[in-house]
């Protein structure tokens, strides 16, 4: 059976990286990157033609910083997937990446080891962040839960569904894989995952994953 290719865009000012990136990607017969390119604009470009299965972008371009150039890329690529791969420490920029719409966020020191681990999870539609910054999620959201979120479920408390729900994203099921346990649609499923967040004063769906791994 012919393995299904996936297509990739990626943007990085580095030739270097680029061109590493590259190459270990299609180091597998399932994954062919379509452009590699080194501004947001020619970015922008690129994955409106294409329509990339992936974009793996830097968060620091020559003509776009930060979280600026997440919103900018994910505007044009969702709903399929984004990785942000940055030098910018974790600890401080990936859950406001992933609350701009990316799926994933990985170190580059990390890229060589993990990259095409991280890259199969998220076109399986999950999310990705390393366990460095899951713990650190965890524990704020843990911390700020008692009071926070027993305020929250008196006034609006979780449906039967929406706990369910919860309960098997905490148990990391994809949206696809929660709809076909639930006998549900996936867009159904997404429709509990956001009446979860603003029922539980979230803002964003890394925050509600690490309530519902807490709550196991």
């Amino acid at each position: 059976m012919p393995i299904a290719t996936k297509s990739v865009v990626i943007v990085d000012d580095h030739d270097i990286v680029r061109f590493g990136l590259q190459l270990l990607l299609e180091s597998l017969p399932e994954y062919k990157v379509l452009a590699c390119v080194p501004d947001l604009q020619s970015a922008l470009t690129a994955i409106s033609h294409i329509q990339p299965d992936m974009v793996i972008a830097d968060m620091s371009l020559g003509d776009s910083r930060g979280l600026d150039t997440v919103r900018a890329v994910v505007a044009v690529q969702a709903p399929r997937p984004v990785l942000v791969l940055s030098m910018h420490d974790e600890l401080l920029y990936a859950e406001q990446a992933l609350s701009q719409g990316a799926q994933g966020y990985l170190m580059k020191e990390k890229a060589q080891e993990l990259l095409l681990q991280v890259v199969r999870n998220l076109l399986l539609g999950e999310r990705w962040v390393s366990p460095r910054v899951s713990a650190q999620l965890l524990h704020r959201i843990v911390m700020a839960a008692p009071r926070r979120h027993a305020d929250a479920g008196r006034a609006h408390p979780l449906s039967l569904r929406e706990l369910e729900v919860l309960e098997k994203i905490g148990r990391g099921r994809t949206t696809k894989e929660i709809a076909y346990a639930l006998d549900l649609s996936p867009r159904t499923v997404d429709l509990h995952r956001a009446s979860i967040k603003k029922k539980l004063g979230f803002r964003s769906g890394a925050e509600v994953v690490a309530y519902a791994v807490a709550r196991l």
